[in-house]
């Protein structure tokens, strides 16, 4: 690769990052504050050995180590262990999504749009708008990371240590670059941004499952899953810098092959090329509702299998998680079989419970971002050739609405399925699959709410379209760590996911989910209003 493609690559990495400043400091200040305030908490929360050591069996179960990885170290742990235990993986998905959403935007969603062609029609290098993408989100990821440490050392929790504070705090800035570096690259080998992010997401998919499967099975293995690398960095244990170094490096590698494909492809090119569609329109192309369902298609697909094996993958741990026979065989003489039977089953029940948030937020996703095609198809004009025809706002906005909640209810029972069929292959007594039905059932009403946020935020203010996405991320924040770290009960209100009654343990109760059905209608009338009323393209 010659230099002179590398011309005014400085230049570009300035100007992207006076371009993105107000998304990278949202992105930022969102992280490190929700970084530092969790690490502040722990010295409230895990103050007394006892406390350490109880969470410590929690997160050592099968089910804790599937969802947040494996508790590095040995006893006796610290405040810092169990923080770090807790944060670790989180914090890496984070990044993950960030920097994808970064990424992508900036390198193919700038071929989508033309922007590059008009930059590269300047004294400006080929290989340059690539690089300085790469340089940027190194730049932000690096200064991510030094607050995290920075943070740490502030929050002085019992049992860290400035190495273990620089370790976390960096490795998880290395990490960041790393999912960067991977999103670069598969950037390259296809010619969409639409395709590019279900590519890195579904790569992501596969690391976190393999990551979840061999921290269960065979902790050692995680060793060949870069997501993993992660949780070997033993913080305030051992204090292990190799996998930040084998990030650094993969990431080196990642960004030299995105360079070396993008000098030798065309602009708008990819290695995979999209296949042509056909000569004529197939007699169900025929509206909205089905044109949407055929450009999204394949993330529809893609979401609603991924969230199935994700299910299966979560299913085939249940008999780990909720064998106690194995683990206490004198209980099997104490109580009777049939006893012991009906414990493993609440213990599972339990462990489906915790992860309904997860499968509710996931499923969230690609609706809302079916909802948003009303303002980034808007955006870039693809919506005025729909505008043309004598298709009104209402007749778009229902096929777009009725798309994105029957995909994201979808998603939902498919995971729902996987945990089922999981469950099934490993277990001598399988659950019902009534029981993960119940726990379907009851997830309905919270996703429409938030569906219905989504679509009365697009309604109104598509220029704050991304709200539907931050709100369901802080919905699984609270879902997620909300017991872990102490939130107040309040805190779990603020998303409707907080009124569903621990399901499948506890009976569906019915009026919450009418109540919460009436709001996402009254929701969605008003995002109607809003969309009917509105000048488009006037708030984009």
């Amino acid at each position: 690769m010659e230099s002179r493609n590398f011309h005014q690559t400085w230049f570009l990495t300035r100007f992207s990052l006076k371009r993105d400043w107000l998304k990278l400091v949202l992105w930022s200040v969102t992280l490190i504050v929700l970084f530092g305030a969790v690490a502040a908490k722990f010295t409230d929360i895990y103050s007394s050995q006892s406390s350490i050591d109880e969470i410590v069996k929690t997160l050592k179960s099968p089910s804790m180590v599937s969802l947040f990885g494996k508790l590095s170290g040995s006893a006796p742990y610290t405040t810092a262990d169990v923080f770090a235990g807790e944060m670790t993986v989180f914090m890496a998905m984070m990044a993950a999504i960030m920097n994808f959403s970064i990424i992508i935007k900036n390198t193919r969603g700038e071929e989508d749009s033309g922007l590059l062609e008009i930059i590269q029609a300047h004294s400006v290098g080929k290989l340059s708008n690539l690089a300085s993408s790469l340089i940027e989100l190194f730049i932000i990821n690096l200064l991510i990371g030094l607050f995290y440490s920075i943070g740490l050392q502030v929050a002085n929790l019992s049992g860290t240590d400035t190495n273990g504070n620089f370790l976390l705090g960096l490795g998880l800035g290395a990490s960041g670059f790393m999912f960067a570096a991977i999103a670069a690259f598969l950037a390259q080998l296809v010619d969409n941004s639409r395709s590019a992010t279900i590519l890195s997401y579904i790569v992501f998919g596969i690391m976190y499952i393999a990551r979840m499967s061999t921290d269960v099975s065979n902790p050692k293995a995680t060793w060949f899953v870069p997501f993993g690398w992660v949780e070997k960095f033993s913080t305030y244990q051992e204090n292990n810098w190799l996998p930040v170094f084998l990030m650094l490096g993969l990431s080196l590698i990642l960004s030299v092959a995105a360079l070396w494909v993008n000098n030798h492809r065309d602009i708008g090119s990819g290695i995979i090329a999209t296949k042509p569609g056909r000569a004529k329109a197939s007699a169900f192309l025929r509206g909205p509702l089905s044109l949407f369902w055929r450009l999204n298609r394949t993330s529809i697909i893609v979401w609603v299998v991924g969230l199935m094996i994700l299910g299966f993958t979560y299913g085939s741990i249940f008999n780990t998680i909720g064998d106690i026979l194995k683990t206490n065989p004198t209980m099997a003489t104490l109580f009777g079989a049939g006893a012991i039977h009906k414990a493993n089953i609440l213990i599972i029940k339990h462990f489906v419970a915790i992860l309904m948030i997860v499968f509710g937020v996931l499923a969230l996703f690609p609706g809302i971002q079916i909802i948003n095609y009303l303002k980034t198809g808007e955006a870039k004009g693809y919506l005025e050739l729909i505008h043309s025809k004598p298709v009104s706002r209402n007749y778009l906005f229902t096929s777009v609405l009725v798309l994105g909640i029957l995909t994201s209810l979808a998603a939902l029972f498919a995971g729902m399925l996987g945990l089922q069929l999981g469950g099934a292959s490993v277990m001598k007594h399988p659950i019902e699959l009534s029981v993960f039905i119940k726990a379907f059932y009851a997830y309905i009403s919270p996703v429409l709410v938030i569906l219905g946020l989504s679509a009365c935020v697009v309604g109104w203010l598509p220029k704050i379209s991304s709200f539907g996405y931050l709100y369901a991320g802080f919905a699984l924040f609270v879902g997620y760590f909300g017991k872990l770290i102490d939130l107040p009960k309040w805190v779990g209100k603020l998303t409707p996911f907080g009124y569903i009654p621990n399901v499948p343990v506890n009976k569906l109760d019915a009026g919450t989910m009418w109540w919460q059905i009436g709001i996402a209608v009254l929701l969605i009338i008003i995002g109607y209003i809003g969309y009917h009323v509105r000048d488009l393209k006037s708030d984009n």
